[in-house]
């Protein structure tokens, strides 16, 4: 329907008095003598198809005869333009749909005889001087010694042995079946639960794919050669490996051996960050947070006085809330970013990004966050931004805080505020003999705003912006700014501003940035305080 849809002639402008008239009229652009076919949209509202059918048999009997240029018009129905752009919205083609849904693994039955004989007689070639670069070679040769070896029973075709090799090199070099998953830029999880059992994480759902190996051994090998890379091993005396790929993604690998699973195969969670320029802009499209709210925080991070913490679970958009936030900074500021895997990206020249590392297979060589902090501190940055806050990297950020560096950004694991500022007192609290009380002020001294981040129907949301107040009586008292009120059934989010009186507000209210009532931001109700 859409094709015949596509070709259709927009209507006159003209006000047409009868149905028929609606479904049948001469093209007056045309000229005299052109042949020419009318076929319109017939709007339900126009009625039933009997009515429609009297009318124009009406028309008809009214009409001597029609023009020569005119001929035998079918007539076609079809839903309205409003219609039709819902209908184009929930479509299975949209980009909701990833586009390796119903993909099976391209292969051949010779190409499934020659890849497991090719990486056996390849495990023979290689020996403990055998560099990256000659495994091309090797692997081009592997094939060849597999094929003579299984030529008594089968004749292998040019094309076989291309296709051997191809797959072969993408299982040694490459990411073998998971290159799909890897090219699509909304997966952001992979899980390796057995050789025939993938899946995946796409836009915030989980999602079986049509991929896997060939058998427990090839999918053993696979997680094997890809740890191997970064010189970890995964055993029974080293059942649990954590470690950084040195791919152009930078992909985190979780590895469990299969001793300490009920199956027979290991398992793997591959986390593969995806390396976005994100700013407010990309959060208002995907309906993270309001446009007044955007411009709000764009001021706020551009002033460069406040000091932000972003709570919220995993996985419920801190990152890339970050990544925005810091977007608003001046490309004039030097930003020092101290992350686990690099995920925060920001279009300045000023950005230096200090990366964590895990030990080696001899248990040496690691650097942790809260000493990359350390180091990030002699570097005179205007800003230090932490991608997650959970150990000895705690006090470190503090006492940044309190030494200057403010507009700084931090993120930690927790479900409100207050539950995000006593996660961090915690944390500091477990590594200085300070009392608990002279923590809390100084906490509350250093982080300005709160943004809690959570998960609404599958995607990111906003929830709830807050500003920290002084202690009383052993409390953390927070003045809620912003919260998350509901999502419509059109998809469509709202959020209340709950405060009109704060320290920031009015701030900002005197560099001209207000907190406005609009679409989606809804007006301040006294009665819904909380």
């Amino acid at each position: 329907m859409s094709g015949i849809l596509k070709d259709l002639q927009k209507k006159s402008k003209h006000r047409l008095n009868t149905a028929s008239q609606l479904l049948i009229q001469r093209n007056s652009n045309q000229q005299e003598e052109s042949d020419e076919v009318r076929v319109e949209t017939i709007s339900s509202s126009l009625g039933d198809k009997e009515k429609l059918a009297a009318e124009v048999n009406s028309h008809r009997r009214q009409q001597t005869r029609f023009p020569a240029t005119t001929r035998a018009v079918k007539f076609v129905k079809s839903r309205q333009p409003s219609q039709l752009n819902v209908a184009k919205k929930s479509s299975l083609l949209s980009s909701d749909i990833p586009a390796w849904v119903g993909q099976l693994p391209k292969s051949s039955p010779h190409v499934d005889q020659l890849v497991p004989e090719a990486r056996y007689a390849l495990n023979d070639l290689i020996t403990e001087h055998t560099t990256h670069e000659e495994l091309p070679n090797l692997i081009v040769k592997s094939v060849n010694i597999a094929a003579q070896r299984l030529s008594s029973g089968t004749r292998f075709s040019q094309s076989d042995i291309e296709g051997a090799i191809s797959e072969l090199t993408g299982l040694i070099l490459g990411k073998g079946p998971l290159q799909p998953l890897y090219d699509d830029p909304a997966v952001t999880d992979i899980y390796l639960d057995a050789h025939d059992s993938i899946k995946c994480v796409r836009k915030g759902v989980a999602l079986e794919t049509p991929f896997r190996f060939r058998s427990p051994e090839e999918y053993e090998a696979y997680i094997a050669s890809m740890l191997q890379r970064v010189e970890r091993v995964l055993n029974v005396s080293s059942p649990i490996v954590d470690c950084v790929l040195d791919d152009e993604y930078r992909s985190r690998v979780n590895a469990i051996h299969s001793s300490l699973l009920d199956r027979p195969e290991s398992a793997v969670v591959i986390r593969v960050p995806r390396l976005q320029h994100i700013t407010f802009f990309d959060l208002i499209q995907t309906r993270t947070l309001p446009p007044q709210v955007a411009a709000w925080l764009a001021e706020l991070m551009s002033v460069g006085e406040a000091n932000v913490l972003v709570v919220g679970a995993t996985g419920s958009g801190k990152t890339v809330f970050t990544t925005a936030l810091l977007s608003a900074v001046g490309s004039d500021e030097r930003i020092c970013t101290i992350e686990d895997v690099p995920e925060i990206f920001v279009p300045t020249a000023h950005l230096e990004k200090l990366v964590s590392r895990p030990e080696n297979a001899q248990g040496k060589g690691a650097v942790e966050m809260h000493q990359l902090l350390r180091a990030a501190l002699r570097r005179a940055p205007h800003r230090i931004v932490v991608g997650e806050i959970r150990d000895k990297e705690g006090p470190l950020f503090l006492k940044a805080l309190e030494t200057g560096h403010r507009g700084s950004v931090a993120t930690i694991h927790a479900r409100s505020s207050k539950e995000g500022l006593w996660r961090l007192l915690d944390v500091v609290a477990a590594y200085e003999n300070s009392p608990e009380h002279s923590i809390q002020r100084r906490i509350s001294r250093s982080v300005n705003i709160v943004i809690c981040m959570e998960r609404i129907d599958g995607a990111p949301c906003m929830v709830d912006i807050s500003e920290v107040r002084p202690p009383v009586e052993g409390e953390f008292i927070v003045t809620q700014l912003v919260r998350f009120e509901f999502e419509d059934e059109e998809k469509k989010r709202y959020w209340r501003i709950t405060s009109r009186h704060s320290e920031w507000v009015e701030r900002l209210a005197q560099r001209g940035i207000e907190l406005i009532p609009g679409d989606y931001l809804l007006p301040h109700d006294p009665t819904s305080e909380h």
